[in-house]
């Protein structure tokens, strides 16, 4: 088992594998541990969007997997942070 730290250290493209490796068509990754572009590890979202990308991946399903929402871009987001954060 993994220290809960690990999932936040720093790492470089690549370090994590994708959740269906290149040229697999039965195996998948299914975890806080796979690359997912653009996601923040450590959140439900994260663990769903990784099954939802393996299944669908694997079953040759061709819906579109809800895109990750940019939270941290969000200038109501950034005032509500300021103002709990002041208080």
């Amino acid at each position: 088992m993994p220290y809960i730290t690990s999932q936040f250290m720093p790492r470089a493209p690549g370090d994590r594998p994708l959740p269906v490796p290149p040229d697999t068509k039965n195996f998948a990754f299914v975890s806080q541990f796979v690359e997912i572009p653009q996601d923040t590890v450590f959140t439900v979202e994260f663990s769903v969007r990784a099954a939802q990308l393996a299944v669908y991946q694997l079953l040759g399903i061709t819906k579109p997997i809800p895109p990750v929402t940019p939270h941290d871009k969000s200038l109501h987001t950034r005032f509500d942070a300021l103002v709990k954060a002041l208080k």
